[in-house]
């Protein structure tokens, strides 16, 4: 277990009536003194299950509320290793300050093989656990964090239909302003599990999904999905995990890559494609969100799109299906003019 000095400062207050939570402070800085933003700060309890999990604000501190007991403070922040406490007693008014120190994560020496796992990722698999966990650590701040939108304007999304050719025809932008709602969000897992990503038919027309933080962290998404470690010549510096949906009963399902750049372990991008989805398949439609780091160390998605071919029926005898054109759905955040 890595260790560290823990240092509690405890503002005496003792319980009035019959409470039986409390509000812990949790303060983080390096080994220099300097406040660590954007980590993921967790109470475990005695069985190292999480009870309460938040990220940290621009100065290092996170308050989480949980009933009286004894626990330890797991630390997660991109490009470093876990690090948890000592145990410690929760009171009300507490705060706990933490000098964090662990080794840094080093991507650049993971080996590509040809090894292929499904189901929920084991920590044992040592190449594939530690990508996947930097990707997780990024995934689950943007789930969890209210989100520091400052430095945006406004959230918007469009639809923009295209020529065969990629000349846009026709598009259309809502603007909305920046709020505590998530910019991008989809379906949720269960429903796509049981419905699948899309839904409908070439003579009606699709209605399709893509996955968000909440989808790709969930059990759903492990236990239907396999994982390979991969690397593209097309993408120096980086290292992704492939996914690819296990063979079930045929719903319309999506494989693609999660991308991370290898020198920073920070998540950049999530390219995908719909499988088992017929024409849509078959003519490879899909989609893209990519991922922002703001200032004060929180995630989001903040630009995304969607691609589907508009098809049309040949009149040739015997004809199949030809692309007339291209429906982009899309959106993103707008950023605030500097100074």
């Amino acid at each position: 277990m890595l260790t560290a000095a823990l240092a509690a400062v405890i503002f005496a207050q003792e319980l009035r009536g019959q409470g039986v939570e409390a509000d812990v402070r949790v303060r983080l800085e390096t080994s220099g003194g300097a406040p660590i933003s954007g980590a993921l700060v967790a109470l475990l309890d005695s069985a190292q299950q999480v009870v309460r999990e938040g990220v940290s604000d621009e100065g290092g501190l996170r308050s989480l509320r949980a009933p009286h007991g004894s626990y330890r403070i797991r630390v997660r922040r991109i490009g470093f290793l876990p690090f948890i406490s000592e145990p410690f007693e929760t009171r009300s008014g507490s705060e706990i300050a933490l000098r964090v120190e662990s080794p840094r994560v080093v991507l650049e020496t993971i080996v590509v093989t040809s090894r292929s796992r499904c189901g929920a990722i084991d920590p044992s698999e040592r190449i594939l656990a530690v990508v996947w966990d930097e990707i997780a650590k990024a995934l689950r701040t943007s789930q969890l964090s209210a989100r520091d939108l400052s430095d945006y304007v406004k959230t918007f999304v469009y639809r923009k239909s295209m020529s065969s050719g990629g000349r846009v025809v026709s598009s259309d932008t809502v603007f909305r302003a920046v709020g505590s709602g998530k910019p991008f969000g989809v379906l949720n897992p269960a429903a796509l599990l049981t419905h699948g990503y899309v839904v409908g038919d070439e003579s009606h027309g699709w209605t399709y999904y893509g996955p968000d933080e909440t989808v790709l962290l969930s059990d759903q998404f492990a236990t239907t999905h396999c994982f390979q470690v991969v690397r593209h010549k097309e993408r120096p510096g980086q290292v992704g995990i492939e996914f690819k949906p296990l063979p079930r009963p045929p719903v319309p399902e999506i494989a693609g890559v999660l991308w991370v750049d290898e020198s920073s372990s920070e998540l950049r991008e999530l390219i995908f494609r719909y499988v088992n989805a017929g024409l849509l398949e078959r003519f490879r439609a899909g989609g893209f969100a990519r991922f922002r780091r703001l200032p004060s160390g929180t995630w989001i998605v903040d630009d995304w799109a969607i691609r589907a071919p508009i098809l049309e029926k040949s009149r040739a005898p015997f004809g199949d299906f030809e692309i007339r054109g291209y429906v982009e759905d899309g959106g993103g955040m707008t950023m605030r003019p500097k100074p």
